[in-house]
């Protein structure tokens, strides 16, 4: 009876893990175009260069290739973390490894976004780029008060 109780909990546990990657995929494709909107907005409020739009234009296609590569990888581990929790008997070192995977590349996500940050303030000047800083913040919460909208 324990056992099923543990084994329980972790299938909770991973399938709460999953909910972001379910919701990513049930987005429709007008947010593409709502998202390439909005950062026009920020570019023109930010009064960039021809040279500095195509710089950041560079720098956000290449950011977004390598973060789809690495979503993927971790939507796969997830999945393989599931599967893995669904086994009659569970095996704890493939369970671990899998983690660990998922922490990596975790860990490898939050670089790559620190390093397309860094590569944007070297784009803009200090002034546009703590306006942009600013911006994104402003985003940011505007995202997060629409998504709790949602939730009701």
């Amino acid at each position: 009876m324990k056992e099923n109780h543990i084994t329980f909990m972790l299938m909770l546990g991973c399938m709460a893990l999953m909910m972001p990657f379910a919701h990513a995929d049930d987005k429709d494709a007008s947010w593409g175009q709502k998202n390439d909107t909005k950062v026009q907005e920020i570019y023109s409020q930010l009064n960039l260069t021809d040279q500095q739009e195509k710089q950041l234009e560079e720098n956000k296609t290449k950011h977004r290739g390598e973060m789809k590569d690495t979503f993927t990888k971790i939507k796969a581990d997830k999945e393989a973390l599931k599967a893995e929790l669904m086994k009659p008997e569970l095996d704890m070192n493939k369970i671990n490894e899998i983690q660990s995977q998922i922490k990596a590349l975790q860990a490898d996500t939050l670089d790559r976004r620190l390093n397309s940050v860094l590569e944007v303030r070297k784009i803009l000047t200090p002034e546009q780029f703590g306006k942009f800083i600013a911006l994104m913040d402003k985003r940011k919460h505007e995202h997060e008060a629409s998504a709790g909208d949602d939730k009701d």
